[in-house]
């Protein structure tokens, strides 16, 4: 479910910003969630994007879990605290790799906020194979808010 209503205003408060990123939008993310504190998309793994092994690169999934996450922090800018924000960074983010996707492999990208202060917001998500439920990487970061 897309909440409309807040992209549209998350558009008009950051006229500037691109959702998805320019960067990540190379990777063919189709954002399928946004509400208050939450994003979610899909993505197919392409063959190019994989590892000498033939199995979904860590760089990869570390990108679209970095996007995912960043939107979520994005879907709380609406609320009033954050009426002065210019633009959000990455200040820190672990990933933690559990099985392999391979080419073909449809992924379900899910982020969420766990806490948004002042100037940090806290947040969380997976990847996990879409048809089957299986863990691919889980990560946890924070996002700096500049005023």
């Amino acid at each position: 479910m897309i909440d409309e209503k807040l992209f549209e205003q998350l558009k008009l408060a950051a006229p500037h910003a691109k959702f998805p990123a320019p960067f990540a939008q190379k990777f063919n993310l189709d954002i399928t969630e946004f509400r208050e504190g939450h994003a979610h998309a899909e993505v197919i793994v392409d063959e190019t994007w994989t590892n000498p092994f033939g199995i979904a690169h860590g760089g990869f999934l570390f990108t679209m879990l970095d996007e995912i996450l960043g939107t979520a922090c994005c879907s709380v800018l609406m609320q009033p605290i954050y009426a002065d924000t210019k633009f959000l960074s990455t200040t820190n983010h672990d990933i933690f790799f559990h099985s392999p996707a391979k080419p073909g492999d449809k992924l379900l990208i899910k982020g969420r906020v766990n806490s948004a202060r002042k100037n940090m917001i806290f947040v969380e998500g997976h990847i996990e194979q879409k048809d089957s439920g299986v863990l691919v990487a889980e990560s946890k970061g924070i996002w700096f808010v500049k005023r």
